[in-house]
Order: C-alpha cells, then structure tokens, then sequence
C-alpha cells in the first residue's frame, strides 16, 4: 500500500525504509551529502511502501502520478546504502547517482531565461531539485538544468530489485506456549511461533541487472502485556512431552506472577518476528550491497493461563 502521510510498516526497503518527518527549507541541498536514517524513515510527502505491496508507479518522464507506469509493484531505489522511496507525488523521481528528488518544471521559461543558465532547452530541462539531507530533514528547492532525465538510470534497477523482493514472504506467525492450558509461576514456559520459517531467497534478472535478496531471522519478541516480556534468537523449538520439565534449549520464560490479576484471568500474549534482508546488486550502472531493515510480522494475540504453585502440607 502506498502512503505519503505516515511512516512505512518496514521494507524500508528502510527504504531504511519510522517517524514522519517535516519537509525543511532551511538547508541547501547538497547532492554529496547522503540522505539520513534508515529504511523505517519517512517523510510527510514521500511515498513510503511496505515490501509486498501493491500499486502502479509511474514512470520518471511524468510529473504527475500515473504517467507511464509498471505494474510490477512500487519502486525503491538507495543512495549509501540508505533505500528511499523512487518517486514522490510533490517532490518527483529520485536519482540513485546523486541523492536527490528531481521534478520537471510543468511551466519551464522561455529560453534565454537565466534560469537556464546558458543552456538550449533542445539539450535538457530544467527540474526542480531537493535533496533529503543526514539531519532527517530535506534541503530547500532549487531549479537545475539537466541533460537527461534524473531517475531513469535507477527504473529498471529499482524495478528489478522489486521483483526480487516480492519473492521473499514474510508470513504472519502464530504464537504457540506450553503448557498449553496452564502454566506455573517460576516454572519453564516453552514458546515457539509456527509459520516463521525464514523465506526463501529472492532472485530477479532484466538488462543485465541481477539482484538476489537474503532474508534473516534478527529476533522474536514476546509480549504477555504489560512489562512482562522477552526476546528470543530464533522462532523457538515446539514442546514435546518426552522433554518432560526441562528448559526450552532456545526460547522460553518463567513469569514470576500468576495471570490472576488480568482481565479473565490470563495473559495476552503476542509474537512479533522482526527480520532483514540482504539485497546484493550486480551489474548495471550501480552493483552493491544493502540491507533492508525494519521488517516486522506479528502474530494474533492468544491467551496464557499462569497459576501459582500449590503446594500440599
């Protein structure tokens, strides 16, 4: 889903890709000067995506959306190694090789204007340029000549790399504890999230760019509401009965107050699985490596019964 009013749920593909931040005009744009934050930043007018959503991006010949479009998914593009949105509705298609969002002037002057500065408009066009800055806020506007058209040498790139990514599924899990029924205060709770088996790789090839993108497991979180919670490596290994009372080898918890207090008298609990790719690049104009941040799934909340121990005299 698109969204140029609040910040992306992840894949920021960072774009890295989580405050919404306002648009400065304060600072010159500096095309040498990379943009800040990671891929959950997200500025007011900057269309922040989440990694498998949809929709039609247009294409970098067009000022408006819905000019020239792919239907392949929406674009992102980076600039050292911080991923951005590559097109925004105000501020235009941002180029991957300078830093900058660029947007042809719908009503450029006559030639021999000095915004032109000495070029014939048959060689170029004049753009209006803004340059998110490393303070989180973006550069004032200012009018540049440009010989081609700032953007295209990252559509197909973006492109590919979008096909690549939608490749990789992140699936909601589901939170699982035992005992299932009733846990007991300071015994071992074993936890474990069906449906959180890392993604497959992703791979995609056009023109001679190849993009592989490698997801990674970087932690489970456990909420029971609260201040009761914890954090896991990996999504838990699912109790068996012959483990009899031992200690999850990779994910548990031992509450030290019973659920008596809470509202039914259990816990709700939930797991959030966060995650991370690698997305390696290879040909083309720009071959690197990033990383895409901030990926999150979390599971419904489920119900947790913890006793106190009974003990008999």
């Amino acid at each position: 889903m698109l969204n140029a009013r609040k910040p992306a749920r992840r894949i920021a593909i960072a774009v890295s890709m989580s405050a919404g931040l306002l648009l400065s005009s304060a600072v010159n744009a500096s095309a040498d000067e990379p943009p800040g934050g990671g891929a959950e930043q997200c500025y007011p007018t900057v269309i922040c995506v989440d990694v498998h959503s949809g929709g039609t991006t247009p294409g970098p010949g067009g000022s408006q959306p819905g000019g020239g479009g792919s239907d392949t998914g929406p674009q992102l593009c980076d600039y050292h190694q911080v991923t951005w949105a590559c097109h925004d509705p105000e501020l235009g298609w941002f180029s991957s090789s300078k830093g900058c969002y660029f947007r042809p002037l719908d009503n450029p002057p006559a030639a021999g204007d000095p915004a032109w500065g000495g070029h014939d408009p048959k060689d170029g066009a004049l753009y209006t340029k803004v340059c998110p800055q490393t303070d989180g806020g973006m550069g004032g506007a200012e009018i540049v000549f440009e010989a081609t058209t700032p953007g295209q040498d990252v559509t197909t790139e973006a492109r590919v790399i979008e096909r690549a990514t939608d490749q990789v599924h992140f699936t909601p899990p589901v939170g699982r504890a035992a005992p299932q029924n009733t846990a007991v205060v300071n015994a071992p709770v074993w936890l474990w999230a069906d449906g959180a088996a890392l993604p497959g790789v992703g791979h995609a090839e056009l023109a001679g760019i190849a993009v592989t993108v490698t997801p990674r497991l970087v932690k489970a979180d456990w909420s029971f509401g609260g201040n009761l919670q914890t954090s896991c490596a990996t999504t838990g290994t699912p109790y068996d009965p012959k483990y009899g009372d031992a200690k999850s080898p990779d994910c548990g918890y031992e509450f030290r107050t019973s659920s008596a207090g809470e509202k039914n008298g259990v816990f709700n609990a939930t797991v959030t699985m966060q995650w991370e790719a690698t997305v390696v690049v290879t040909g083309g104009p720009n071959p690197r490596t990033f990383k895409l941040r901030g990926i999150r799934r979390s599971s419904v909340p489920f119900q947790l019964k913890v006793a106190e121990m009974q003990v008999l005299n």
